[in-house]
């Protein structure tokens, strides 16, 4: 039969030993050992918090969907813009136009000026041709003796009558130039006007079509984005509803298991899987320590004092601890 010495110790008065043993050069080191052994109590809880928060790590809270925003120009812009473009175009256009109209009216205006000095100089002519011709007349007829005779008289009328008909036809001529001139000119004018109403109406129909045209590819733009901007809400509406039935789902898994965990801990008072392996390291950490103490009675001393805090870090293993140094705490 195997004895165990620490037993053997109690049955003989060893408890007083154990009470009296000094474990102050011990204590330093028993607390790195809770520190270590938090530590390992940390990091597997920090395990189970992790494999709960997959699904927070692989699906964060928000899907980072980004909505995108008009920037094109607002319907007031177009039309400002766009009237401003036309009416420095129409604005071109009648300067064009008003400089033809202005360059060929000027071009008659100035010919009114030369009918006027070719009419006089016509009739400078006639006068000349006349007065000379007259004068022909004359000498002849007063070398033949009849310088004094009715013949000279009603032969000269007729010359001033021919001048004064020849005259009045330059004249007539002269006023029928200068009229079909101002026709000209009023043709000029009025199709001048015509051209410019016409330009005008033509760049008003233009500049109500594109911005007809503009504006209807703003409203599509607009449409577009605020299309796109409903499936992202409901992407993200449906992204945070799965997000939210798959954390549930991990959750319910999880507490299964450690459900589970429990049934089986409770119907064989020990652990399983990764849990097990955690507090079977605590458990040798523990060994580890308390072995290296090679007074008996202080590190009884010390598990008896501390047996709340080391039931607390190894639990069903607390007992293992207990047996490997055959202490009994009752």
């Amino acid at each position: 039969m195997y004895l165990n010495f620490d037993k053997l110790n109690h049955l003989f008065g060893g408890r007083d030993t154990v009470e009296k043993a000094d474990v102050s050069q011990y204590e330093q080191a028993q607390n790195e050992l809770f520190d270590k052994l938090e530590g390992m109590s940390n990091a597997f809880t920090e395990s189970l918090d992790d494999q709960y928060e997959s699904v927070k790590n692989s699906l964060p809270e928000e899907p980072g969907y980004e909505y995108v925003s008009y920037t094109g120009p607002t319907k007031e812009e177009i039309i400002a813009d766009t009237t401003s473009a036309y009416y420095n175009a129409f604005k071109q256009e009648a300067e064009r136009l008003e400089g033809e109209f202005n360059a060929d009216k000027n071009a008659l205006v100035l010919s009114k000026g030369g009918l006027s000095e070719r009419a006089e100089e016509s009739k400078d002519e006639a006068r000349a041709s006349s007065s000379e011709e007259k004068k022909k007349m004359q000498t002849s007829l007063a070398a033949n003796g009849m310088g004094r005779s009715s013949v000279y008289e009603l032969a000269s009328q007729s010359f001033d009558d021919a001048l004064a008909k020849t005259l009045g036809e330059i004249d007539s001529a002269y006023r029928a130039e200068l009229a079909s001139t101002d026709d000209k000119i009023a043709k000029l004018q009025s199709e001048y006007e015509s051209a410019v109403k016409k330009a005008d109406i033509q760049n008003a129909l233009k500049l109500y079509t594109q911005i007809e045209k503009l504006d209807s590819q703003r409203r599509d733009e607009e449409q577009a984005v605020e299309k796109y901007n409903n499936d992202i809400t409901k992407k993200t509406l449906d992204y945070k509803q799965d997000r939210r039935k798959a954390l549930a789902d991990e959750l319910e898994a999880m507490e299964e298991r450690i459900n589970k965990d429990r049934e089986y801990e409770t119907a064989h008072s020990d652990y399983r899987g990764d849990k097990k392996e955690n507090y079977t390291q605590r458990l040798n950490a523990a060994i580890d320590f308390y072995n290296s103490i090679e007074d008996s009675a202080a590190r009884e001393k010390l598990i008896r004092n501390n047996s709340g805090k080391l039931q607390n870090y190894l639990g069903f293993y607390f007992q293992k601890l207990l047996d490997n140094f055959g202490i009994d705490l009752f």
